[in-house]
């Protein structure tokens, strides 16, 4: 059997365990929160595997060695080092996301601003998300075009329904679990090669000190592109993006707690550094081998030369599984990224927001595969849309990177001052990349070293002082949605009294019976699901489906504590600033109302009391429907 058949082989055995892990997570899925964030459930080790996964394709590891031996040591301040950085600045500021209780990005700065701002946030993540997906399959086709000459369709295709078929079955939860095999696949893909190198070279008389002298002083510069000025331009260009890039926040949130996400991501960026590692050794070990590549596309594929010229058959096929395994971990998590945008901004907020959850859960698989699917057929028709990725997130970048960041920290961002920054930010960064691309006809940094990245520092400066100067030229944002963000405003806003109930009450008992609680972590997860029946024996007032955006304002009228920052779909019962442990209402099946909670371990019996009023509010208020909550 040749290495294209072995590899088709072991490609068969590998899809039907990726398949298996997504059967097996759909068994855990019951709302679109399952879907797409694991039910909140992620471990450290979980989180870290798959930030590290998630970051690194087949295309990472050409990237990095072609950098490495075009440019020396120097070159980790273009890639490996905001790879690495990001993660970690995520991890500081991880428990400012992880609290407020949103799905994705453009939800968090709904709770933040306003609904104005969630929209055009949506369609922007989601470009880019498809984008970054395209550069997965570009790379999975050319390993397979190198190593086999396999058909561009046919290479598309099978990474194409590989993904769709775990991803779209299993959701995020299968996305993460099949992220710590790819790793493993991938760390063990870049030992390999990096000892495969070294072993080659000492057999042409180089050890490894030897192939690091020989490469001089100006190699191992850190500074060799452009000093110290040059490294802080790259990082205030680059940074941003990778930081305000939606994908690890998902992983935030879908943290058991705070400190599973930082530990996590931390981790992540230690497996980052392993990887990349192995990357600069393998182009030591690759520069003595062979003549200095004249350029970056023959740099990079002098990983896959040496490859192909030094293997057998067999350990050809699984090191192609590895590359695969590296473009599907990138993948998956893109396609999720994107789709839930789409599903949770777009669809659910503005299209079906009273969909049930089950009608969200079939919207949500089509959705993942129409990601996918476009993904591929960009990829089947273009060879490199690097530059395009490059420019949708410089884009994204200055459009809301001081939002969202800016709306974490600082009490006086305001609607319009969010807004005034994504106009102009991403509106200069159009401009800027327009110029550049159809008069100037040439990058913007061969004018000044200012303008890397497509001018990128433009653009977010702009964003910046746009940002600080409308914020503080408009009212104040209401204190009602700084609260979840502000720990003193919610002290102002939330007295922090503990609900008063009988808890002796059989009626109390009854409730607390239906409660489904389980600790995950430093959180609780508490689950209550309300079945509605006819007020009258016989069913007569009973309504075939509960209005359920009647519904939503008619207990909003009748509780103050009641709130909706993000649309109907979604109603809080706002009583206390940790507003991820607030109780939450959202439609379950056509005559199932589904309440949840997320409270700290010691807040478990408070939250219990909370679901407790919640259901004794939620009856009073459909009985002006016909309905009450079945006990």
């Amino acid at each position: 059997m040749d290495a294209y058949h072995l590899f088709l082989t072991l490609l068969v055995i590998y899809i039907a365990a990726l398949a298996a892990v997504g059967l097996v997570s759909s068994r855990r899925q019951k709302s679109v929160t399952d879907f797409w964030l694991a039910g909140r459930e992620l471990s450290a080790i979980t989180v870290g595997f798959s930030a590290a996964s998630s970051w690194i394709t087949a295309s990472a590891l050409l990237l990095a060695t072609g950098l490495f031996l075009l440019i020396g040591i120097g070159s980790i301040w273009l890639w490996v080092f905001p790879n690495i950085a990001a993660l970690i600045i995520l991890a500081g500021i991880a428990g400012r996301i992880k609290n407020i209780p949103a799905l994705t990005q453009p939800e968090l700065m709904e709770i933040r601003y306003d609904p104005i701002i969630r929209a055009p946030v949506a369609v922007a993540v989601a470009m880019m998300m498809v984008l970054f997906s395209v550069v997965d399959f570009i790379g999975f086709k050319l390993v397979l075009g190198t190593f086999f000459g396999v058909p561009a369709l046919n290479a598309i295709l099978i990474m194409a329904v590989s993904v769709a078929l775990y991803v779209s079955i299993g959701g995020f939860r299968a996305v993460v679990r099949t992220d710590i095999i790819q790793y493993l696949l991938l760390a063990g893909l870049a030992v390999f090669v990096t000892s495969l190198v070294l072993t080659r070279s000492a057999g042409e008389g180089f050890t490894l000190m030897e192939a690091a002298a020989l490469r001089g002083s100006e190699w191992w510069d850190p500074l060799v592109m452009g000093g110290l000025l040059g490294v802080l331009v790259f990082q205030m260009a680059l940074l941003p993006g990778w930081v305000a890039e939606q994908d690890p926040w998902q992983k935030v949130w879908a943290a058991r707690d705070e400190r599973s996400a930082k530990r996590g991501l931390i981790l992540g960026g230690l497996l980052l550094a392993a990887v990349y590692t192995c990357c600069l050794l393998t182009a030591l070990g690759l520069s003595v081998i062979y003549p200095p590549p004249a350029g970056e596309v023959e740099a990079e594929m002098l990983y896959l030369r040496v490859i192909s010229e030094s293997v057998s058959p067999l350990v050809l096929a699984v090191i192609t599984i590895g590359f695969a395994a590296a473009s599907m971990s990138c993948a998956d998590t893109f396609a999720t990224s994107g789709a839930s945008c789409i599903s949770r901004d777009l669809v659910q907020r503005h299209l079906l927001p009273t969909a049930t959850m089950k009608q969200m859960m079939i919207v949500n698989r089509i959705l993942v595969v129409l990601m996918i699917a476009i993904a591929a057929f960009i990829a089947l028709n273009v060879e490199s849309i690097m530059d395009a990725v490059i420019i949708a997130t410089v884009i994204g970048t200055t459009s809301y990177f001081f939002p969202i960041i800016g709306g974490l920290y600082w009490k006086r961002a305001t609607k319009w001052g969010a807004l005034a920054a994504l106009i102009v930010g991403g509106g200069t960064q159009i401009l800027l990349i327009a110029y550049e691309q159809f008069w100037l006809k040439q990058s913007l940094d061969t004018i000044s070293p200012y303008l890397t990245e497509h001018g990128v520092l433009v653009g977010l400066t702009l964003s910046a002082l746009f940002f600080v100067g409308v914020s503080l030229a408009t009212p104040r944002t209401d204190n009602l949605r700084l609260a979840p963000f502000f720990p003193d405003i919610a002290a102002k806003i939330f007295s922090g009294e503990v609900p008063i109930v009988n808890r002796n009450s059989s009626r109390y008992h009854a409730i607390l019976k239906r409660i489904e609680g389980k600790v995950t972590g430093e959180r609780a997860h508490l689950d209550l699901t309300i079945d509605l029946r006819p007020v009258r024996a016989d069913g007569a007032s009973m309504p075939e489906h509960l209005p359920w955006d009647q519904f939503v304002e008619k207990i909003k009228g009748l509780h103050n504590l009641w709130y909706t920052p993000t649309g109907s779909h979604i109603v809080y019962r706002l009583s206390q600033a940790d507003m991820l442990a607030c109780v939450k209402m959202v439609r379950g099946d056509e005559r199932q109302i589904w309440l949840s909670a997320e409270p700290r371990r010691e807040q478990m019996e408070r939250q219990k009391d909370e679901l407790y009023l919640a259901f004794e509010e939620i009856e009073g208020a459909l009985l002006d429907f016909g309905m009450t909550a079945r006990l």
